[in-house]
C-alpha cells in the first residue's frame, strides 16, 4: 500500500463535522431568540432587546439547557407583558 495513503487529510470530514456542530448551535438559538424579540416587540414590551439577548447568551453560553430555561421564562411570562399584535 502507498504510504501516502495512510496519512490523513488535515482538516478532512472532523472540521466539516465541527462546522456543523457550531453552526447548528449559533443557529439556532439565534434563530429562537428572534422569534422571542420578535414576538415581545409585537407586545410592544420595553425588554424586547433584555428577553432576545437573555436567551441568546443562556442558550449559546449556558448550554442547551439555560437557553430551555430562559425559553420557558419567558413563554410563562410573556401574557403578563401584554397582549398579541392586531
Amino acid at each position: 500500500m502507498l504510504p501516502s495513503l495512510q496519512l490523513g487529510v488535515p482538516g478532512g470530514a472532523e472540521i466539516v463535522i465541527l462546522l456543523l456542530i457550531f453552526g447548528i448551535l449559533l443557529v439556532v438559538p439565534l434563530i429562537v431568540s428572534a422569534l422571542i424579540y420578535r414576538d415581545a416587540n409585537d407586545r410592544n414590551s420595553s425588554h424586547a432587546l433584555a428577553w432576545a439577548s437573555g436567551s441568546f447568551f443562556g442558550a449559546f453560553l449556558g448550554g442547551f439547557f439555560g437557553g430551555v430555561v430562559v425559553w420557558a421564562l419567558y413563554l410563562v411570562v410573556r401574557d403578563e407583558i401584554g397582549p398579541a399584535g392586531p
